[in-house]
This record gives C-alpha cells, sequence and structure tokens, in this order.
C-alpha cells in the first residue's frame, strides 16, 4: 500500500506546489541487495565465459591443430 502511495504522490508531483519528503524517498537494503546479487551474477557469468572460451581454444579430440587451416569458409565456397 505504501509504494502505491509513493506512485501516486510521483504521478502528481509536477502539480504539487510543495517537493516529495526526502526521507520517503530512498534506496533501502532491498535495493542493495538486489544490486550485491546481480554483481555475484555476473562475476560467475564471467567465470563462465572465460573457461568455456579457454576450452573452445583447445582442438577437439582426435583434430590436428593443424585442421584449422583446411577447413573452408562460406566465402571460399564459391
Amino acid at each position: 500500500m505504501r509504494a502505491y502511495v509513493l506512485l501516486a504522490d510521483l504521478a502528481q508531483a509536477g502539480t504539487r506546489k510543495t517537493p516529495l519528503d526526502p526521507n520517503d524517498v530512498k534506496p533501502g537494503w532491498l535495493a542493495l541487495g538486489i544490486v550485491v546479487i546481480l554483481i555475484v551474477a555476473v562475476f560467475f557469468l564471467c567465470r563462465s565465459f572465460l573457461a568455456h572460451a579457454r576450452k573452445a581454444q583447445q582442438p577437439w579430440e582426435g583434430e590436428d591443430a593443424e585442421s584449422d587451416t583446411r577447413r573452408t569458409t562460406p566465402h571460399d565456397r564459391g
């Protein structure tokens, strides 16, 4: 209910002569928790991406390292 009142106050802020009370508008601990969770998630996603990128640079089982030069690109097929 309190969030609805704040949204209604924000909607009417342009027509209001007095500004909003700074004590009502603050980020709080919930916003900090969400930001921390997002930072941790991005850290693990980057770590996973780097591990997969390192694995992709190595040749596949049974494939020579020189086989990359023998592959044809779509432009070479004519």
